[in-house]
């Protein structure tokens, strides 16, 4: 008897385990924590590129084209897209093609273009 109810128990708690992984958040975190708490419209930083070159900033969207190694997303946020590259920081992040992100990272004037050297991203 005490064998069933030992067992009963072992169910009952994987059942519970399998429900709080299918019911908990799906977030994965990869690189640097996010530190900062407000984003930054990407239309903001494209409207006046030259105000936040060499800044970090947050910026939150949905990845609309990526790396296939996962180096690099372009992230679009309205109307508004930037090019998000990871590469430099070492950093990949596996293919997210249509997830809701949050990235931070140092704006950079690349020629006329914006992008943001990624140092943490946040797949939600």
């Amino acid at each position: 008897m005490r064998k069933i109810n030992i067992f009963v128990l072992v169910v009952l708690l994987s059942a519970g385990v399998f429900a709080g992984q299918v019911y908990a958040k799906k977030s994965k975190a990869y690189g640097a924590s996010l530190t900062i708490k407000e984003a930054t419209p990407i239309a903001d930083i494209l409207k006046s590129l030259n105000k936040f070159v060499g800044k970090d900033v947050l910026v939150q969207g949905k990845i609309i084209q990526e790396c296939p190694a996962g180096g690099w997303f372009m992230l679009k946020d309205g109307p508004a897209v930037i090019f998000v590259n990871l590469h430099p920081s070492e950093l990949a992040i596996p293919q997210a093609v249509g997830a809701t992100v949050a990235a931070q990272g140092v704006v950079k004037k690349n020629g006329p273009k914006a992008e943001i050297i990624g140092k943490g991203v946040e797949i939600k």
